[in-house]
Formats: structure tokens, C-alpha cells, sequence
């Protein structure tokens, strides 16, 4: 029964944001009032749900400057978690679907959420650039490298297109490894569940080498502090 209440408050209180967000980004086109909107949806979803979080790290992490937070992902929890609990409120890179639901398009374009069209490599590629130039220019924004959930908690091989866009931006990579958002939604769940979730900061990654062997390092070195930070087991 608690699960069906809080999965029916979180699909209405989401709608219900979404639609403030609209209104916010509207009078406040610096997308302030929506950013601060997206802490508190992430903070009352939480709370309200019944979802512990536990936060540690982040203290060596310049917040202030351009960056990349790469999270592994296990629910689509992570995203209300993340917002409860990163310094800045980020915005995100997202498949281009969720951009064609109404209610949620202009939310995320208020808070600086870019879409990403990996079906097509050409307009995918554009997606990042311009993802880049908008992380160079201060919208720091968070990337979720796997590309979907793990259905097992595992961290799933990263895409490359991540490291694409962080070589481009010539910005550090924050990994943050997230632990326990499957307790309160499985991959292929529907009611949303108690649970204690541990979120992991991990040190600043800057990336020194230049070409491919770069990039595969770059990615290497982030799957294994998403690992160890999410305590997760690797393949």
C-alpha cells in the first residue's frame, strides 16, 4: 500500500513541477527560480517517499567551475536523489524522447538540460558539441555514462559519446557513485519503495592525454572509480 501511494505521489508532484518549472522559466529566464524548483522537487521526493540518503565526498570538488559529473545508473530515483543532494543544481544530458512530452520540455530546457538523439550518430555528435560549448561556458551539467540502468546494480561498460563531450569541453570529470536506488526502484518497477541510498563523490578526474588511447583511458579510469565508489561488482 505505501508503495502505491508514493509511486501515485511522485507521478503528481512531478507533473505538478514540471508545470511550475514552466511558468518559473517564464518569468525568470536566467532559469535561477527553475533550478532552485528542480533542489526542492529532488529534496520532497526524497522526503516524502521515504528515501534516506547518505551523502559523502564532493569536498575537493570546485563547484563553482565547469564540469562534467559522470553517475552510473541504476534508477530513474537517481534523478531526484542527485538533485537532493549535489551542491549545484545541474543540468542534464537526455534522450531526446523525454524532450517531446509538453509538460517536461520546457522544465528541462529551464534547467539546462540538452538532448541527445543517440539513434543518430550525425545529430548526436551536434548534441555534444553543443553540449560542450554550454559546459565551457559555466552550465555544468551530469552525464549518465552507461547509457540506461542496470537491471543488476553492475556497472554497464560506458558509452563513448560521454568522452566525446568531455574532450570537447576540456573540463574535469566528477565520478559519483550512487548505491541503493534500485531498493526503492527496480529497473522494471513500479511502485516506489523505502530505501537507504548512499551517495559517493568521488575526486576530480582532468584529462592530460590527448587523442583515441585518451579518450579510453579517460573512460577506463571512470568506470573504475564509478565501481568502487558505488561499491558495485565489476564484469
Amino acid at each position: 500500500m505505501f508503495g502505491l501511494v508514493n509511486t501515485a505521489f511522485s507521478l503528481f508532484f512531478t507533473l505538478a513541477m514540471s508545470e511550475a518549472a514552466i511558468a518559473a522559466s517564464l518569468l525568470d529566464p536566467s532559469g535561477r527560480t527553475t533550478r532552485k524548483l528542480a533542489r526542492f522537487w529532488g529534496s520532497r521526493m526524497c522526503r516524502v517517499c521515504g528515501i534516506d540518503v547518505s551523502t559523502r565526498g564532493g569536498h575537493d570538488v570546485a563547484w563553482e567551475r565547469p564540469l562534467i559529473v559522470m553517475a552510473n545508473h541504476q534508477s530513474y530515483f537517481d534523478i531526484p536523489v542527485l538533485y537532493n543532494v549535489l551542491p549545484e543544481p545541474l543540468g542534464m544530458l537526455a534522450k531526446k524522447e523525454l524532450f517531446r512530452v509538453p509538460v517536461f520540455n520546457a522544465a528541462m530546457r529551464g534547467l539546462r538540460c540538452l538532448p541527445i538523439d543517440r539513434a543518430n550518430r550525425m545529430q548526436s555528435f551536434e548534441s555534444l558539441r553543443i553540449a560542450a560549448d554550454q559546459v565551457r561556458s559555466g552550465n555544468s551539467i551530469v552525464v549518465f555514462p552507461e547509457g540506461t540502468r542496470s537491471g543488476d546494480g553492475k556497472v554497464l561498460e560506458l558509452k563513448k559519446g560521454p568522452f566525446h563531450l568531455a574532450k570537447m569541453a576540456g573540463v574535469p570529470i566528477v565520478p559519483v557513485g550512487i548505491r541503493g536506488t534500485r531498493d526503492a526502484l527496480a529497473k522494471d518497477g513500479v511502485l516506489v519503495r523505502r530505501a537507504h541510498v548512499d551517495v559517493t563523490i568521488g575526486s576530480p578526474i582532468v584529462q592530460v592525454r590527448v587523442g583515441q588511447d585518451a579518450r579510453d583511458h579517460t573512460r577506463d579510469a571512470v568506470r573504475a572509480a564509478l565501481v568502487e565508489l558505488s561499491e558495485a561488482t565489476s564484469d
